[in-house]
């Protein structure tokens, strides 16, 4: 009876290691698609509008700028990663960053010119997900070995 069971907790926590090591490719996902920003040509923008964002979610400011490339204009709303979580200190510091009427480095990809931020790089918290993926691994192989 106790080899099933020890069974199962092996499966547990190959199962807590497969997800860890999921969580790892999608933080390494994250990353390399930020470095890649980091490449991005920039022009010269200019902040549309900053204000508190709408009534369901007034943390976060509702930033547009826009941006000309090859003669063709765009117009963009500044983007945060989901699950950010907002203050409203978060929230004045952005609006007094990039104030309606700024002028702004904008950086587009040069593939989809329709795609561009005003900060190139990894968000403060991407890197969060990489390391929760190793944790998660390196906890499910401590387990594994204090089963054996």
């Amino acid at each position: 009876m106790r080899v099933s069971s020890v069974n199962v907790y092996v499966v547990i926590i190959g199962l807590f290691i497969a997800s860890g090591l999921a969580i790892t490719a999608w933080g390494l996902r994250i990353m390399a698609e930020a470095r890649k920003t980091r490449q991005w040509p920039s022009v010269d923008g200019e902040i549309v509008r900053s204000v508190a964002g709408p009534q369901t979610d007034d943390l976060l400011p509702d930033i547009e700028f826009r941006y000309r490339v090859d003669s063709q204009e765009y117009q963009q709303t500044m983007a945060f990663p989901s699950g950010t979580m907002p203050t409203p200190e978060f929230n004045k510091s952005y609006q007094k960053k990039y104030p309606a009427g700024a002028q702004v480095a904008v950086y587009y990809n040069p593939e989809q010119h329709h795609i561009a931020t005003l900060e190139p790089g990894a968000a403060n918290g991407d890197w969060m997900v990489l390391a929760g993926g190793i944790i998660a691994i390196l906890t499910g192989l401590g387990m594994l070995l204090m089963q054996l």
